[in-house]
């Protein structure tokens, strides 16, 4: 019986389970693979939702309104947003650069750089220049956004 039992530890639980550790490390690499692969997939999808929220020139000033409703919302003043040329990019994109006046209350202003560095569209804050008046605050913020070429 105990060489009975020997032999079948020898010749077949231990193949088994050099077998099943190999199984086991395929499987864990596929399972690696696979992670990678969806992970490729999900970063795809959220690029080409970026290029799809990418202006075109004739988006920007739907742009530059919505920031001046949202200023005037924060009871702001907006004086006269001033836009450079578009910089060429690659692939058909263009870094467009404006500054955007504004006038009031401290706190509105806070308020109204969140909205802007919170909002849905594609616009990113470039720089911030704060000057104090008597009973108001000037700002000049500088914004910038891409846009698609036509």
């Amino acid at each position: 019986m105990l060489a009975l039992n020997l032999l079948l530890l020898a010749f077949v639980v231990r193949p088994a389970a050099a077998r099943l550790e190999k199984a086991q490390t395929a499987q864990g690499e596929l399972k690696r693979q696979n992670a990678d692969a969806l992970l490729f997939q999900k970063q795809k999808k959220a690029i080409a939702g970026i290029a799809t929220g990418i202006p075109s020139q004739k988006d920007v000033p739907l742009l530059i309104k919505e920031i001046v409703q949202t200023a005037r919302r924060r009871n702001l003043t907006v004086g006269a947003i001033n836009s450079d040329i578009p910089t060429a990019g690659r692939a058909g994109v263009a870094l467009l650069t404006f500054t955007v006046p504004v006038t009031g209350a401290y706190p509105d202003i806070k308020r109204f750089i969140y909205d802007i560095e919170t909002t849905d569209r594609f616009v990113g804050v470039q720089g911030l220049d704060l000057k104090a008046d008597k009973n108001a605050v000037k700002l000049e913020m500088k914004l910038l956004t891409y846009i698609k070429g036509e």
